[in-house]
């Protein structure tokens, strides 16, 4: 049986796990769980670093960070048996927990504005209504926001055009995703990209904004798990990585409204698989393109 101390590596805030952190508890009592938060980058840059407490499990969103560590070799086999798809599994590496939908929270009613297309014919049409006030995870900063729109940019036509129309609208940019949050409330008539839990939760406390429709299913991220090659108690981490994909966890993943995978309500999306399709996602070459581009639509051209 898994004993000691877990330290948990999570892009996920403590307050919206803990019916996971509590279930987990009842089956393994031995285990004493030290849960760190952080951004997505941050924990990854602070992994690779070796600075500080080095974590046992890492659990993220930003799924090409993740997937990166693994190409390195940074990644213990972790012998779980589960049921999950095979698009959410790769090897003996890795294991999406998740598969959460990224949503456009709008202030504009039922206009569509789910994928590049529509937020560049949304946008350009009334270029004024826009200015300022709409906002952007900050992919400097961000992981998962980054991976979002690398994924846009290598397979939606018209991702130039929505990048044209955005840097003319001069778009507000956060680090993460509450501070996304706290952008749509204070007045952005669009934010990108904004976690499923997260965008729901914003259009229930706040008049005015809605989720918006799209003619395409939203981008679905998943959060991914893995043993670092540095864990001190992989026994422990392999018994977490283990409920989290359990009939026992998935369900603590829904009371926490993380979107779990095995739910037979799964929301419908357009998942990114962590399979050997993810290769063009880890590109150098594609990322630095993007970040140029990127830098020159938000006006960050340093």
């Amino acid at each position: 049986m898994a004993r000691g101390r877990l330290v948990l590596f999570s892009a996920a805030e403590r307050r919206f796990c803990e019916p996971l952190l509590a279930s987990f508890a009842a089956r393994h009592p031995a285990v004493e769980v030290e849960f760190l938060f952080g951004i997505s980058t941050a924990l990854d840059t602070r992994h690779r670093s070796g600075e500080g407490r080095r974590a046992d499990l890492i659990w993220s969103s930003a799924m090409d960070l993740q997937m990166a560590l693994v190409a390195e070799g940074d990644a213990l086999p972790h012998g779980v048996d589960h049921s999950l798809p095979g698009t959410f599994a790769y090897r003996d590496l890795a294991l999406a927990t998740t598969c959460e939908p990224l949503f456009t929270v709008s202030r504009e009613g039922d206009a569509p504005a789910g994928v590049p297309a529509e937020i560049a014919a949304l946008v350009s049409a009334d270029p004024a209504r826009f200015a300022g006030r709409v906002a952007l995870p900050d992919i400097e900063a961000n992981g998962l926001g980054f991976l979002a729109m690398l994924r846009w940019s290598l397979t939606e036509p018209r991702f130039e055009a929505m990048a044209a129309a955005l840097a003319a609208a001069k778009p507000r940019l956060s680090g993460s995703a509450p501070a996304l949050v706290s952008a749509a409330a204070d007045g952005a008539r669009l934010t990108l990209h904004v976690l499923g839990a997260y965008a729901r939760r914003a259009v229930l406390a706040h008049r005015g904004l809605s989720l918006a429709p799209s003619a395409s299913p939203p981008l679905g991220v998943s959060r991914v798990a893995l043993i670092p090659r540095g864990a001190g108690n992989p026994d422990a981490a392999r018994s977490f990585l283990a409920h989290l994909v359990s009939e026992q966890g998935q369900a603590a993943l829904g009371a926490c409204g993380l979107f779990p995978i095995l739910a037979p309500e799964a929301e419908a999306v357009a998942p990114i698989p962590i399979d050997d399709g993810l290769a063009p996602l880890l590109d150098p070459a594609a990322r630095r393109s993007l970040l140029a581009r990127w830098r020159q639509a938000v006006g960050r051209n340093d």
